[in-house]
Parts: C-alpha cells; sequence; structure tokens
C-alpha cells in the first residue's frame, strides 16, 4: 500500500523578541500555556523539554472537553543552534507508515520582531491541511499570550 506523503512548511511572523519565542518552543511552563489548537491543553506535569542534540521533548496534547482524548509528542533533538534552530525527530508512526516524522524550528529576527519558520514530514497528504490549522489556531494563542506578558 502506497500512501501520497507531503511535507508542511508555515512561515509566521510574531510581535516578539526573538528571545521569547524561542522560550515558548524550549521552556515547559512557557509551551504548556499554548500549544495545541483551539480546546486542547498540555498539563505542565507531562511536559520534558531539553533543548540539546539527543535531549527530549515530550509532552501530551489532550482535548478540553474530554481530557481521555489525548495526542502525544515524544521526540528528539537532532540539532539544536539557540535563539535560531530546533530540529527533532518524533516516531516512527503508525499514520506515515512507520517513517519518523522530522521538524524543523528556524527563528530569525524580522522588522515585526521574529520570523518563524516550521518545516514538518513527511506526513500523509491528507493531514497536512489539518496540521497546517493546528498550527495557525495554536499560532492564535501564542499571540494571546505575547500580548498579555510583553
Amino acid at each position: 500500500m502506497r500512501m501520497d506523503m507531503g511535507e508542511l512548511v508555515i512561515e509566521r511572523e510574531f510581535s516578539a523578541p526573538r528571545g521569547a519565542v524561542w522560550a515558548a518552543f524550549t521552556e515547559p511552563e512557557i509551551l504548556a500555556e499554548w500549544f495545541g489548537p483551539e480546546g486542547w491543553g498540555v498539563h505542565i506535569d507531562t511536559v520534558t523539554i531539553e533543548p540539546r542534540v539527543g535531549g527530549v521533548q515530550k509532552f501530551v496534547m489532550h482535548l478540553l472537553e474530554d481530557p481521555t482524548q489525548t495526542s502525544p509528542v515524544h521526540a528528539r533533538f537532532t540539532e539544536v543552534r539557540e535563539h535560531e534552530l530546533l530540529v527533532g525527530e518524533d516516531g516512527p508512526h503508525e499514520m506515515t507508515l512507520n517513517l519518523v516524522i522530522e521538524m524543523r524550528v528556524q527563528f530569525a529576527d524580522c522588522p515585526a520582531g521574529t520570523a518563524l519558520r516550521i518545516t514538518q514530514g513527511p506526513l500523509p497528504a491528507e493531514v497536512l491541511e489539518p496540521a497546517r490549522a493546528g498550527w495557525i489556531s495554536s499560532f492564535t494563542k501564542l499571540d494571546r499570550l505575547f500580548a498579555a506578558h510583553l
């Protein structure tokens, strides 16, 4: 059986300094406040982030209306350049025919504050748009967090 696979690329600017956007991805207390689309949350007690090569990123997203519905993340960092780049591998996953999913998060300065570029894949073609929508929804939560604290 062959599954059509693709790669998700999202580019987004935040009105926040690069260090604050980096912290949103690397500090457990901050990640737990924004990660996951609207209607989903992350309990801080499920979060472990070790932003170094070989370090782990683990947490469990849960549906707020039904916490038994979960989506765990268990990745290992393969490349880390502080305030510039996080690369991690998560998997293997059954939904990608046991492929490992790589995620690259690049941070750069821009006139608005910080430019973020996320590349994630390979992903089954049918989950590309739902994944994009999830990130966009998560970033709305992150914008609110920055507005409240910066």
